[in-house]
């Protein structure tokens, strides 16, 4: 089974994503790596030089996470990488969001349309 994910607020095209164990293991990674990097910028000590260096390097990890996961998931070439990263940030975290949603079977659309009904 597949996916379908529209990049269009990324200027891209629509993805189809299979839902196979490597890409379901890629999907929990990311979310793994969000929460460690959320973990270190939600305990930034701002009267300490070194938990603030931390923190804002815990920030471009998280930053470069979002490409390095949508890079090889999506299969982008270097052009289309270019475009997320030139994309607004919170459309990419939207994005990203509804690509992990959708394979890990958590689409929310889905959800909400059942509780239309």
């Amino acid at each position: 089974m597949s996916v379908k994910v529209n990049g269009k607020k990324l200027h891209l095209t629509t993805f189809e994503i299979p839902t196979t164990g490597k890409n379901i293991r890629k999907c929990l990674v990311a979310q793994k790596n969000f929460a460690e990097v959320g973990e270190v910028i939600d305990h930034v000590n701002t009267d300490d030089d070194d938990s603030m260096i931390k923190a804002l390097d815990a920030q471009i990890k998280l930053i470069d996470t979002y490409t390095e996961f949508l890079k090889p998931i999506l299969h982008l070439s270097d052009e289309q990488a270019q475009k997320v990263e030139d994309s607004d940030f919170n459309d990419v975290v939207d994005f990203t969001n509804e690509v992990i949603d959708k394979v890990l079977g958590y689409d929310s659309s889905k959800s909400t349309e059942s509780e239309d009904k």
